[in-house]
């Protein structure tokens, strides 16, 4: 067996907001494609991995070169959880001969994460001790200066002593959804991605869009524009 992670992307076919998400075209390429392309250019993974429940999906995945798990029926409803997906694939691959130690979970609409992410990320769990990854980028606004209704009037969710200016507020990251680190026994044991023992890799929130629905790919387009523009700017091209 072999010591490197096996890469995970999780992409099911039922999305209810945005059907056909995960292959639907971002500048005339499947956002899956992005991803796969990411996975293997960074060099870490043992194996590439796609789990779906849908055939259009899975020719995508393979056309891209990944190797495709097919999702059990039960696993692809919108109430399934990555870290049962990422289970049951450890344990299937376990009755096939191949134990996963450490699997990364990547997001297939992570359209405009880097190889560099995935090894920075990975090198990141071997150097804190962690037993789980996340990548993670910051709030366009801090979350501590919250407002909820209630009885008709606005009130701060954390409470007035947080209602100062933002760069005295404590720093918070949030989930990027673009990958997760994870050893599985850990996995296994605490049926979370956010485990005990977790650490975050930081994305730029340039780089950083979860998409969700149609509107977000073009946000996506022109963030993608803005990080080739500037790569080239730095290059001198």
């Amino acid at each position: 067996m072999s010591d490197r992670p096996v890469c995970l992307i999780p992409a099911r076919g039922g999305s209810k907001r945005f059907p056909g998400k995960n292959i639907a075209l971002l500048r005339g390429k499947p956002l899956l494609a992005y991803v796969v392309e990411a996975a293997r250019e960074s060099g870490i993974f043992s194996a590439l991995w796609v789990s779906t429940d849908d055939p259009a999906i899975a020719a995508v995945a393979e056309k891209c070169g990944a190797s495709v798990h097919q999702r059990p029926w039960e696993l692809a409803g919108d109430k399934a959880m990555l870290w049962q997906v990422g289970v049951d694939f450890a344990d299937w691959s376990e009755r096939q001969g191949g134990k996963v130690a450490v699997l990364g979970v990547v997001l297939p609409t992570a359209a405009l994460l880097k190889p560099d992410d995935l090894r920075n990320g990975y090198e990141l769990m071997a150097a804190e001790s962690a037993d789980f990854v996340m990548g993670v980028t910051t709030y366009l606004e801090s979350p501590f200066q919250a407002l909820e209704e209630k009885n008709g009037y606005l009130k701060l969710v954390f409470g007035r002593e947080y209602a100062r200016q933002s760069q005295t507020l404590p720093k918070v990251v949030v989930d990027s959804g673009a990958f997760y680190f994870a050893r599985v026994d850990a996995l296994r044991r605490e049926r979370t991605l956010y485990g005990e023992r977790l650490v975050g890799y930081e994305i730029p929130r340039l780089r950083s869009i979860d998409i969700d629905e149609p509107a977000h790919l073009t946000v996506a387009a022109a963030l993608l524009q803005a990080v080739s523009d500037g790569a080239g700017a730095r290059s001198g091209s």
